[in-house]
C-alpha cells in the first residue's frame, strides 16, 4: 500500500474498495463519531451512487483516485462532526428522498410516526386542508401530501432558505400544486384559512438542554431546535393563537421533546382539547394529539 496515502501521491496504486472504507471507518473512529461504520458505508456508497450492501461485492474493487480523493474528503468533514445529511445533500423520510442542506433541520425517524398519526385521522377519499408550521425541508408536508391526494397543504416558515428547500422537494415529489408556502412567524401572515388540522414539530430544546446536544445537532439551525428556557413555548403559542383558525371538527398534532408529553397535553387541555399520546419505537411519548369536535 502507498506509504503516503493520505497525500494522494501521484504514484500511489489504487485503493481497493474494502482498504478506502477501512481507512474511512480508522477516521471516524479516531474522531469519537458515534456511527464509523454506518456512516462511512453511507459516504462511500452516495459516492459510489450504489446501494450500501453492495459494498459487499465490490470489496476488492479498484477504486479510481477522484474518487478515493473526494471520500476522504467527505470522512474529514463527518470527523468535524457535520452530519452526513448535509454531506450527501439528502434525507430518505417516509419512503421519500428529501434534498436537504445546511440551513435546514435534518429530518429525522420519530417524526414519520407524527406523519403516521395524522395519516390515520385523515380518509383517503376526503378533501382537507391543513397547515405544517415550521416547515423545514418539507419533511411533513410533502409526506402527508403524497399519501392524501385529495389534501392541500399551507406550509410556513420564518427561513427563507427552509422555504426553497421545501419547495424544491415539492416540486421533485410532485405535489408543489397543493402546497402553499408563507414566510410566516407562526400565524403572522396567515389571513382567512379555516383549517382541518394543525400540524408541527416545533422548536422544543431548552437552552440549557441546547448546550449538552451532540456537535453534529450544533450544525443544524438553532432557532429550529431550541425554544426559550422551558422549550414549551411554541406549543403554548400555537394552540392558543391557532384556536382560530381551526375548523369546528379539527385537531391539532404536535411532536415533543423527551418529557414534555404530559405539559404539552395539559396546554391543549387548558384550552378544551381532548387529547391522546403516543410513544415513538423507544417508548417515549413523542406524540401528542389535540382534537376538537372529535370523538377521542
Amino acid at each position: 500500500m502507498c506509504q503516503n496515502r493520505k497525500k494522494f501521491h501521484k504514484n500511489c496504486a489504487p485503493m481497493k474498495l474494502k482498504e478506502l472504507l477501512n481507512e474511512g471507518i480508522k477516521i471516524l473512529k479516531e474522531a469519537e463519531i458515534n456511527t464509523p461504520v454506518i456512516d462511512a458505508q453511507v459516504l462511500l456508497s452516495d459516492l459510489l451512487k450504489v446501494p450500501r450492501w453492495k459494498l459487499i461485492t465490490l470489496a476488492e474493487e479498484s477504486i479510481d483516485k477522484h474518487i478515493e480523493k473526494e471520500f476522504i474528503k467527505r470522512i474529514k468533514e463527518r470527523a468535524l462532526g457535520i452530519p452526513v445529511a448535509y454531506i450527501t445533500g439528502k434525507k430518505e423520510f417516509f419512503g421519500l428522498e428529501l434534498f436537504v442542506e445546511k440551513g435546514v433541520l435534518i429530518p429525522r425517524p420519530e417524526t414519520e410516526i407524527l406523519v403516521e398519526k395524522v395519516l390515520e385521522r385523515l380518509d383517503q377519499k376526503t378533501a382537507y386542508l391543513g397547515l405544517d408550521i415550521g416547515v423545514g425541508s418539507g419533511a411533513i408536508a410533502i409526506s402527508l401530501l403524497k399519501n392524501r391526494p385529495l389534501l392541500n397543504m399551507v406550509g410556513v416558515d420564518i427561513s427563507e432558505k427552509a422555504l426553497e428547500i421545501t419547495q424544491k422537494n415539492a416540486k421533485i415529489h410532485g405535489v408543489e400544486g397543493r402546497l402553499k408556502l408563507i414566510k410566516s412567524n407562526l400565524f403572522e401572515n396567515i389571513k382567512g384559512y379555516k383549517f382541518d388540522f394543525i400540524v408541527s414539530n416545533p422548536p422544543y430544546v431548552s437552552e440549557e438542554e441546547y448546550e449538552t446536544l451532540q456537535i453534529d445537532v450544533k450544525h443544524e439551525p438553532k432557532e429550529a431546535l431550541v425554544a426559550g428556557k422551558g422549550g414549551l413555548e411554541f406549543y403554548e403559542r400555537i394552540v392558543n393563537e391557532g384556536r382560530k383558525f381551526l375548523k369546528d371538527k379539527s385537531f391539532i398534532a404536535f411532536e415533543v421533546g423527551y418529557n414534555q408529553a404530559k405539559e404539552v397535553k395539559s396546554i391543549l387541555e387548558e384550552y378544551g382539547f381532548k387529547t391522546k399520546v403516543y410513544k415513538d419505537l423507544q417508548g417515549i411519548e413523542r406524540i401528542v394529539i389535540g382534537e376538537k369536535g372529535w370523538n377521542v
